[in-house]
């Protein structure tokens, strides 16, 4: 599934743990990632796989990330974001995340958050290369940070 898109093939968007915590703190992404970020918000088909609020709360406890403000502060302005919606972690996405096809990554949180996006029917937007190169083989739409 290719990288190039048409802003206006994409129905519904998911962002991956690093995209939310850039877009609720207003840095390093493009005009044109905030701009499709937004169009989804204001179409109310803007995603997050809760899985997300795990490993952000995990980044900031083994130091790994620090943020400008509070981690509930933080938790707190990513879900009253209008337009946010939250995929749950549903029995049928945690088991698909056990059996992802050709996908031999171990990371939990990466595999629940493909799960969660194939799932949805969205495209994820994300900077890790090991979810690039296994959207360039057809298993997931993304929208890559490199666009």
């Amino acid at each position: 599934m290719e990288n190039n898109f048409d802003d206006n093939m994409i129905e519904k968007l998911t962002l991956d743990t690093h995209i939310i915590i850039w877009y609720s703190e207003g840095i390093k992404l493009s005009d044109k990632q905030v701009s499709l970020i937004d169009k989804a918000k204001d179409n109310n088909s803007l995603f997050i796989s809760s899985i997300s609020i795990w490993e952000i709360a995990m980044l900031l406890g083994r130091g790994k990330a620090a943020f400008s403000m509070s981690l509930n502060e933080l938790i707190d302005n990513i879900i009253s974001i209008p337009g946010l919606n939250l995929i749950d972690l549903s029995l049928p996405i945690l088991i698909e995340s056990t059996s992802l096809p050709n996908y031999e990554h171990r990371d939990p949180a990466d595999r629940l958050i493909i799960a969660s996006t194939r799932s949805n029917g969205s495209h994820l937007m994300t900077v890790d290369e090991k979810i690039i190169d296994y959207a360039k083989r057809g298993y997931l739409k993304i929208v890559s940070t490199n666009d």
